[in-house]
């Protein structure tokens, strides 16, 4: 008996110690793979940390210092790689202007927090961390998805702070737009993930939570996302500001000030209105599905002239039930049509530049 409980004991401490070298492997590849990577992206301009208290927040900042507006990039929900993602987009406004990408705690290099992530506190840091990083207001707002939350709260509280607000396919906010979630707190489970992703072991679930960027970017940005992302992953404050989701979209869409600050809305997840464009976007679905190997059915590109009717009025409807009352809610807001999918910005980086620089002319300056 003694023997086997000796060999027993053996093979529990080989276990023990195989595991605590993997473990120890894996932390030191992920330091090394995350070293490289701060170098790259401090090299391309990605990293400046500024303090707003307790933690930084990071303020990138691109294009033209002096230029005729400051475009404020506002990411949506845990998209830590937004601005690595939306530099296409960017790339035709910043010789004329100034673009800076403020990312939320938690996101990329963006210290972490177990701060309640709420609207207020979400806005404060925005406004401390532009204000610490030397970036003088009038802003241009530029939020994508939830960032439209964030800037309607902005604008609303603080509208001498803002020239404009371009919305990015912002969520469509209306009087009951999201569920509501139970109350909750960091916990337990939530921390050990976090520990795990900090010790590398997010580099082995990477794409199951952040897939590939499309065939328009390069090695070299798809590198760089990666490594933003995975700098997310292991975070708590990304945590908090999900599961305040609800709450801050109604908080933000109830305490909408109708305003005279110009705005444009790209329209883009609501915003096909036409066979081609609905084909055309069934199809650059398709080339993602290819890309990230995603177990699911291809969407159709051929549709009858019934079923065409059903999605185009499915589309024209929601238009009409939430963003353009959304739209007039918020005053003085100019709904652009884009159709095709909610990461707008990477299908059709230029066509966005395009709209966006026309509506910076019209604005002037």
């Amino acid at each position: 008996m003694n023997k086997v409980l000796k060999v027993v004991g053996r093979i529990l401490l080989i276990m023990l110690v195989v595991l605590l070298l993997f473990v120890l492997g894996t932390f030191i590849f992920h330091r090394v793979k995350t070293n490289q990577a701060l170098e790259l992206l401090k090299e391309k301009g990605y990293y400046n940390p500024v303090s707003v208290g307790e933690y930084s927040l990071n303020v990138a900042k691109f294009g033209n210092e002096n230029g005729a507006h400051t475009i404020v990039g506002l990411a949506g929900l845990e998209s830590g790689d937004y601005a690595v993602a939306a530099r296409q987009m960017t790339a035709c406004l910043e010789e004329n202007n100034q673009v800076v990408f403020v990312d939320r705690a938690g996101y990329g290099f963006s210290g972490d927090t177990d701060h309640n992530m709420t609207l207020e506190h979400i806005v404060e840091d925005y406004r401390n961390a532009l204000k610490n990083a030397g970036v003088e207001a009038p802003y241009i707002l530029m939020p994508h998805s939830i960032g439209g939350a964030y800037a309607n709260y902005w604008v609303s509280e603080y509208p001498e702070e803002i020239e404009a607000v371009i919305f990015v396919d912002g969520s469509q906010l209306s009087a009951d737009a999201f569920a509501e979630n139970e109350a909750y707190e960091i916990g337990l489970g939530d921390k050990c993930l976090a520990l795990l992703a900090k010790l590398g072991f997010s580099r082995y679930v990477l794409r199951d939570y952040f897939y590939h960027y499309p065939d328009n970017y390069t090695e070299e940005e798809q590198y760089l996302g990666d490594e933003l992302m995975l700098m997310t992953m292991d975070s708590l404050a990304p945590v908090s500001e999900g599961y305040n989701l609800a709450e801050n979209a109604q908080a933000a869409f109830n305490g909408i000030i109708t305003n005279d600050v110009p705005k444009l809305y790209i329209c883009a997840s609501w915003g096909i209105q036409t066979k081609e464009e609905l084909i055309e976007y069934s199809k650059w679905i398709n080339r993602q599905i290819e890309i990230n190997e995603l177990d699911i059915e291809l969407r159709n590109t051929e549709y009858d002239d019934v079923r065409l009717m059903e999605i185009l009025n499915t589309y024209e409807n929601s238009r009409q039930e939430t963003i353009y009352p959304y739209a007039e809610k918020m005053g003085n807001c100019k709904v652009v049509c884009l159709g095709g999918d909610h990461m707008i910005y990477e299908q059709m980086p230029e066509k966005c530049g395009d709209i966006i620089n026309g509506f910076l002319d019209e604005l002037g300056g």
